[in-house]
């Protein structure tokens, strides 16, 4: 009979670490034994939910994941630098809050480690009367008297927290949590090392120092700093030729200025492939009020339906007030496919002076802000909720944006809207905003949120076409014109425009026989009784096998696209 064991393993991050707790999880896992499985607690501060999405799909059964967030003000008090924050701090709090669940043991790691080694038999130490395991500190080993401890108990070794084995049974019962929010609420001016300093004031004599090979730091993988004596000279070597936990401490990190460390190309292999993985994402951003919920769900259904190649989907609604029921319809399609859905809210005071109309509303101008509210998006897709996907859109996703802002097909209004609005242009060409693969790092580095907004505040009397027309008057000559079949206007499928050129005459014939995005702009809209659109009974299809059925679809992988279907 296999006897398994179950261990508890934690981690605390914020989304600037996100990738480096992927890594570090991976790690684990790869050296872990077949008879150890892991719980694994996340302390989670403000973490994405496509981050979480990542960290669970990296946890196979039997093993799991559970994402714990703390009160964020109970950390108020605590210094911070511009390499350690607030994440730091959770460690203090979460021995309670594990007990809590009935967990008498939790090794805690720092996400800037690389695993080595089956950490079963470092779960196991025997702490006896200890309350955490931890290994020494070369930088700090004898220096507890400037915490303000004094002898006997400053002859005590001073530790690294990064590597902790934690039972949290005496941890409670001797309220270290309490005990190191009173330290540092006391005693700020003395913590040189933050969390770290006011766990090694508080603990001091009941840790068990563990061989250093559990935590093999910077500074003693170089040899910074001496042993305190033969014994740990002779560990220290045992640590540097075999390290179980390599722990990248200080500010200099594998992933960005750390130039030599003997297991830095191991760690940024990981990190390209976890970066190669993360570019199979596609982000797709979309602003929506309740009237529009169900086209939307119907976009969502139909962009799912023709992935073709399998990448994975993180869609993000910029809600302008939607309600549960709302949000459910949204959820339950989006469930049905494995996908990622992210809700939020907008700062409307930032667009107090936009120009509305009955049927232009404040919601059209959300998209603007989209590199403010996504901060952590590099790049996205915007789509208007009334379209319908009829392709693949990776194939749109993966267009080379360059040094370009964004890439959108011409408006086929051609309403000559930079000349009338007195805009200066190489170009007359005048983007439609209703699809738009942005360049979300450049919109930043350019400030285009700022620029965009001040011209809608300055120029009011020129917004005829809202959004569209301020965008157009930043962005004109900084784009990429993509064939018009990925944004089949209705002008263009209803062919009730003339386009001025030869060239644009045959993309709009092309696009009548294959368009890729349909988009149902226009007082046209396939939701009305009397729609002679021709794509109405495409949209309706949709509306029928996915709002109306209430069944669960097989995963995409096992099944045709339904437009394969019968």
């Amino acid at each position: 009979m296999v006897i398994i064991n179950a261990i508890n393993i934690m981690f605390a991050a914020d989304e600037n670490y996100g990738d480096q707790l992927l890594i570090a999880i991976k790690s684990v896992l790869t050296h872990i034994s077949p008879k150890t499985t892991i719980n694994f607690f996340i302390l989670d501060n403000e973490l994405t939910p496509q981050t979480k999405h990542a960290v669970s799909k990296r946890v196979p059964r039997p093993n799991q994941v559970e994402f714990i967030a703390l009160n964020k003000q109970l950390f108020e008090n605590c210094p911070e630098s511009n390499h350690i924050n607030k994440t730091a701090y959770y460690r203090i709090l979460a021995p309670t809050l594990l007990l809590q669940k009935k967990i008498e043991r939790v090794l805690y790691l720092d996400v800037d480690i690389l695993v080595q080694t089956d950490l079963t038999p470092l779960y196991n130490t025997p702490l006896g009367t200890n309350i955490v395991g931890a290994v020494i500190d070369p930088g700090q080993a004898l220096t507890l008297r400037r915490l303000g401890i004094t002898p006997p108990q400053s002859n005590n070794i001073y530790f690294n927290s990064g590597v902790m084995l934690i039972d949290t049974v005496r941890w409670n019962h001797a309220s270290i949590t309490e005990r190191i929010f009173h330290f540092i609420n006391h005693h700020a001016d003395r913590l040189q090392f933050h969390d770290q300093d006011a766990l090694n004031a508080t603990l001091v004599g009941k840790v068990k120092l563990l061989h250093p090979k559990w935590n093999v730091q910077n500074s003693l993988l170089f040899r910074k700093h001496a042993p305190i004596n033969t014994e740990y000279a002779h560990l220290f070597d045992e640590a540097i030729a075999n390290p179980a936990i390599v722990h990248f401490t200080t500010h200099e990190k594998p992933w960005n200025t750390l130039k030599s460390h003997p297991f830095l190309n191991q760690y940024q292999k990981e990190l390209k492939q976890l970066h190669a993985q993360q570019s199979d994402i596609i982000n797709i951003v979309s602003a929506v009020n309740s009237d529009f919920i169900e086209p939307l769900a119907i976009l969502y259904a139909s962009i799912l339906n023709h992935n073709d190649s399998h990448r994975h989907y993180a869609f993000y609604v910029l809600e302008d007030h939607l309600t549960a029921r709302d949000k459910a319809i949204l959820q339950h399609v989006v469930a049905r496919f494995d996908a990622d859905l992210t809700f939020a809210e907008v700062n409307e005071s930032l667009l107090a002076n936009t120009v509305e109309s009955d049927r232009i509303l404040k919601t059209a101008y959300y998209r603007i802000l989209i590199p403010d509210v996504f901060p952590h998006l590099d790049r996205a897709l915007y789509i208007d909720c009334d379209a319908l996907c009829l392709t693949d859109l990776a194939r749109l996703w993966d267009i080379d944006l360059g040094q370009s802002f964004l890439a959108a097909v011409e408006d086929a209004g051609f309403h000559e809207r930079l000349e009338k609005m007195a805009i200066d242009y190489q170009s007359p060409r005048y983007f439609n905003s209703g699809v738009m693969l942005l360049n979300l790092k450049k919109w930043r580095q350019h400030n285009i949120v700022s620029r965009v907004l001040d011209f809608i505040n300055q120029h009011p009397e020129k917004l005829r076409f809202h959004d569209q027309d301020a965008l157009n008057a930043i962005l004109h000559d900084r784009w990429i014109h993509l064939h018009p079949m990925w944004n089949a206007q209705t002008n263009i499928l209803m062919n009730t425009i003339t386009p001025p050129t030869e060239h644009l005459k045959k993309q709009f014939l092309e696009t009548q026989k294959e368009p890729a995005l349909v988009h149902f702009c226009g007082h046209e809209k396939p939701w009305h009784a009397s729609s002679s659109h021709p794509f109405t009974p495409q949209y309706r299809y949709y509306r029928q096998r996915f709002l109306k059925q209430k069944k669960r679809l097989v995963p995409f992988a096992n099944r045709r696209s339904l437009s394969q279907q019968g």
